[in-house]
Formats: structure tokens, sequence, C-alpha cells
């Protein structure tokens, strides 16, 4: 609920406040909680959750098929509601079968607020809390923060950071490497570090800010390596701000990411005072108590360098005492079920392969990469979404190799290898013991995995060109929608997600084969236009990224003068991004160049306007 101390404001708060939630800004998004937070500051009003009923715990029945049902759902939401002020409140149950558990209904509670409804304040709790600075940066803590601080992915991290270690040209100092090994899993620091750390911190910011002794970190990876340091600056004393402006952005970026983790993690911890506000029914006794929260920074510590996080779930509270009066300008009872697990990012996936002991300092970039080149995955808003290539692999190589595929297996195999490289374990022992199990799994995978392509999934749409029922098939493309009459009728149709079909775009534009309208296409290599009545017309146009139309690159010029050095033929003069090249004409068969700055000035001039004279012949 939304409350506000001033009885006069109710009636434009709550316009104000419906007028803001209905907005959307250019990417169809509502408000930021940061943004609902920021409005009620400024107008003097605070958010409040509901947590006691009648002196217990409130907690709203989750389970849609509990023993009463959706009715008894129902009734408790219908009293709750009337509990916190609402008039005559109405329940909707909408049911989406497609969905499964207490989520497949959604049940919307309608109501406006009772008039002379008033709570009041019981009581406000103070307590002060600490928050201690993080351990300096491992590799997996590097590539999960920069990914979440910086936008960078973990292939863009490792780039930048292995830059930052092999050294940035500086006036009067030469190559000079900024940081250290930047493939670590362990949060070791030396002592020339910490006391190069701790000289800064009591020359820059005095006493108060350095502890009486230095911060020691555990690293939470048991196979760590001691002997490697964890990932900080070569000199505590190297502020971001005086690195050369010739530097790279993403290293100086980076950098500083890593400079201030590495200092703030020897300085003492922040202080908050957190207050806590509760408040009650006082119009009339129902036992609705509703309660707020929110934290004032008492010292910044460690902050002074790190920074203070942003927090999307912490307001600025007004200063009340207790018996103070508030009024609501908007109840709004939610529906809330368990969310499913949130689909990994870049930071989270790392941190899950950490966890799992999955992966090492040196691979979880590369893994990162892979499952995206390989089209396993794809990124949408920072998330990683499984393509149906990869859910298709994965179940095959779940299927066929269980053990194989396990998080266990791969964890022991990890930990084999790691005493391989430290000769604690013969390497050759070590494949003779993987290898003999595995082609024996091999053999009878091989008999026993079925084709994707072979399989299919009914589907409950209707084809419609024929009427028979359709099909979900898997094509090089991913799954697709199928006639089950096929091939007596070729209907296809592209997916979404949900696995509804995606009608081909018409576009304006004519077919140059026969003048038909075209349709955009998605295919294996991206969006293309075809003919309505593709594929009997098998003409294409492609795309490119941004959707414009890519045309085809005019035909290569043969200069019979000039003869490959390897098979003796003529060479083929193409314009390329980087200007005029020469190579065979027998490409591929023979793969040999020619060095276009090799020629002299005058042959060059000649070639580049008999190329630009074939090209305007041949558009």
């Amino acid at each position: 609920g939304r409350f506000t101390l001033d009885q006069s404001k109710i009636e434009p708060l709550s316009k104000d406040w419906n007028e803001l939630l209905a907005s959307r800004d250019e990417r169809d998004k509502g408000p930021t909680r940061k943004q609902l937070y920021a409005f009620l500051a400024d107008r003097g009003g605070l958010e409040a959750s509901l947590v006691e009923i009648n002196g217990k715990p409130f907690k709203i029945l989750r389970k849609a098929d509990c023993e009463d049902g959706i009715s008894g759902h129902t009734a408790e939401l219908l009293e709750v509601a009337a509990a916190v002020g609402l008039e005559n409140p109405t329940v909707d149950v909408e049911t989406d079968e497609a969905l499964k558990g207490p989520s497949k209904h959604r049940i919307t509670v309608h109501g406006e607020i009772s008039d002379g409804v008033t709570y009041s304040i019981r009581e406000i709790a103070h307590k002060d809390t600490t928050a201690r600075p993080s351990a300096p940066f491992i590799t997996s803590s590097l590539q999960a923060s920069a990914s979440t601080e910086l936008g960078f992915g973990a292939k863009r991290t490792m780039r930048a950071a292995q830059a930052l270690y092999e050294g940035i040209r500086i006036k009067g100092e030469g190559q000079v490497g900024l940081i250290t090994y930047m493939r670590t899993d362990s949060t070791h620091l030396s002592n020339d570090a910490i006391n190069s750390a701790r000289t800064y911190i009591g020359d820059k910011f005095g006493g108060a800010y350095l502890p009486d002794s230095p911060n020691f970190y555990k690293s939470s990876n048991q196979s760590a390596q001691e002997a490697h340091e964890a990932i900080r600056p070569t000199d505590a004393g190297r502020h971001p701000d005086t690195l050369p402006a010739s530097i790279d952005e993403d290293q100086r970026r980076l950098y500083k990411l890593i400079w201030s983790r590495f200092v703030s993690c020897q300085m003492t911890p922040a202080r908050w005072n957190r207050t806590e506000i509760f408040f009650e029914r006082s119009d009339k006794q129902t036992g609705a108590v509703f309660k707020v929260a929110g934290r004032t920074l008492a010292f910044d510590g460690f902050y002074k360098v790190a920074g203070v996080p942003s927090s999307d779930t912490e307001q600025n509270l007004p200063d009340v005492v207790e018996g103070t009066s508030l009024f609501p300008f908007d109840i709004t009872p939610k529906q809330n079920f368990s969310s499913p697990a949130s689909r990994y990012s870049e930071a989270s996936l790392i941190k899950k392969l950490e966890s799992e002991g999955i992966g090492r300092p040196s691979t979880y970039a590369s893994i990162i990469d892979v499952i995206q080149y390989r089209k396993y995955v794809e990124k949408i808003d920072r998330s990683f979404h499984p393509t149906d290539l990869g859910e298709v692999v994965t179940e095959k190589l779940v299927e066929a190799f269980p053990i194989l595929m396990g998080v266990d297996y791969t964890r022991s195999l990890e930990e084999r290898l790691d005493k391989v490289a430290s000769g604690d374990f013969d390497w050759v022992e070590m494949l003779h013991d993987f290898y003999g199990r595995f082609s024996a799994r091999l053999e009878t995978a091989y008999e026993e995995m079925g084709h994707a392509k072979a399989e299919t999934k009914p589907a409950i749409f209707k084809c419609p060109e024929c009427g028979s029922k359709t099909e979900y098939r898997f094509g090089k493309n991913g799954r697709f929608l199928s006639c089950t009459s096929y091939p007596d009728c070729k209907y296809a149709a592209p997916i979404d997600r949900k696995g509804q079909p995606l009608l081909p775009e018409r576009v304006d534009v004519a077919c140059p084969e026969d003048n038909s309208a075209m349709e955009k296409r998605n295919g294996r290599f991206g969006p293309f236009l075809a003919s309505v009545n593709y594929p009997d017309i098998k003409t294409v146009v492609n795309l490119d990224k941004k959707g414009g139309i890519k045309y085809p690159s005019p035909p290569p010029l043969r200069v019979e003068s000039l003869l490959c050095e390897k098979c003796e033929n003529p060479m083929n003069l193409r314009n390329g991004k980087r200007g005029p090249w020469l190579g065979c004409s027998t490409f591929p068969k023979c793969k040999g160049r020619m060095g276009w700055k090799t020629l002299d000035d005058d042959v060059r001039n000649e070639l580049e306007t008999a190329l630009q004279k074939h090209e305007e012949e041949n558009p």
C-alpha cells in the first residue's frame, strides 16, 4: 500500500500515482522501482507492505490447489482486502491452462479505499548494521562485476585485463604493467600489496578509514592456488585518474573497477542506521499491520572508494513519531507465487560455474563464448535463453551419456586435470580410465540415440492449407510447425518461443524473378526476402543486420597479365574493405594471393581504373 502523512493530498496523489503507473518509456516499459520511490519521496509519501493480520504473520495462501481450492484462496483475499480498508472488494479469477501450478490462476482484487480509513504508527524500531568490504577480485568475480557494473561480456573483460597486465606505455616510465595476473582463483594478497594499500588509505583518508589490522579473505574455492595473488593494481598509489589519456576506454574503466575493489578491501566497514516503522488501522480494529523500512548511512567507510551501492528496495523515510497518522491513497493486493529461478546472465552463470567447481579462471570466458558461437544459447536483454538447437543437443547428450553430462562427473574430471597439471596424477592412467568407459557407451549411443529430425511433437493448430493437424519438427533452423500430411501438403511455418506460428511479414518489394510480392523470412544465415510463391520461386534478397537490402557484390575483374605464383592461372581483382586485392581465379581450388602494394604505382592506377569501369558495367 501507498500512504501519505497529509490527508488533503489523498485525491491528487491517487490520480498522479495511477498516471505514473500507466506511463511508458521509449522501450514500452513502465516506471522502475527507483522512479516510484522518487515520486513518493518528492510528495511526502511512502510504500509499505502488509506484515500482520490479527496478530499473526501475514502470508497469503500460495497454492491454488490446496484443500479449499480457488474458493478458499478467493475468500482469504476478500478478508484481507476488507481488513486493510477496501470497500466492497470483488475478486476476478482468470485461468490460463497453458501454465502449470498456482500461477495458472490469475486472481485480481478490485475495490475502492473506504472513506475515513486511517492508520497510526504503533512502533518505530532502530537498528545499527554494518557492511563489510568485498574480497579482492578473482577471475570469476571480476567477470561478474564487469558484467553487472560495466556491461562487459567475459571475453571483453579478459581482453581489457590482458592489455592492462601486459602493460601500457606511460610517459617517463616506459611500458608499465598495471595489474597482476588476471587468471586466478585465489584472494591471497602479498604483504607488500597490503602495506601499499594501507599506506595509501592512511595518507589519503585518515585513520578512521584504516582498520587496526589488515583484512584477510579466504578463497571460497578449495582448489585455489595460493601461489597466485588476487587481481590487483601493481601500484595502489596509481589512481585511475592519473592514467594517460591515450589509454583505451575499456581498459580505463576496468582498471578503475580493479583499483577500487583492491583499495576498499583494506578499509573499515560502513555503518548504517536502519529504521522500521509499524502502523495499524486506527479508525477500526481489523488487525491489519503494515511495515516500511529504510536506512541512512552513518559512516561511509570503504564506500569512500567503492561507492555507495544504489538500492531499489530502500526508500527515504519521513521524520515521524509514534502515534503519527497515515492515510492510504493506493492499496493494491498482489498475487505472489514462488518465482522460478531467473535466467542466467554472464555474471550469474560464471558464479554458478565457480560454485559447482566447473571450469577454471582460464576457461570461464571461453565457455561463455563457445555456447554462443555454437548457437546453443542466445542473449536477450543480457540473459541467456536456450535455442532449439541447444535444447535438442542437451536432451540427446543427457539421454545418451547421463553420467558424463552430470555436474559431479565434470567437477571430478576438473579436479583430476588439476592433479595432472601439478604432477600428482598420471595423465595416461586418467585417459585410460576415461576412454575405456566412454568408448563402450559411445557404441551403445550410436545405436540408441534417435535422430532429432525424425522426431515430431503434436501441435494444437490446424494446417491453413489443407485443414489437417500440425506437428512440431526440428530442422536446420530449429523447431518449426509442419503439416502432418507432409509430403502431400508442404505447409511449414517458423514458430516463436511459445510455439506460436510466425506469419511472414509482407514488404513493399517486388520479386525480381516473377514480380510477385515478397515477404520477410528468417533463415539459417539471418533474415531475407522471398517471394510469396517461395519455395517454387527460389530467388531471395539478403538483408543486412539493420534490415536493409544487401546488394550482391559485382563479379571480380579477371587480370590476364597477372599470374598466380602457385598455379600460374590469371588473378582476379576485387574491391574489399581495405581496398583492392588480388586472388587466384581458380579459388577455392587454389588460394594463391598477390600483394597489391607490390605492384608499381602505374600498374595499380591502371587496374583501379579498369576495376571501377568493370563495376559500373556490372552492378
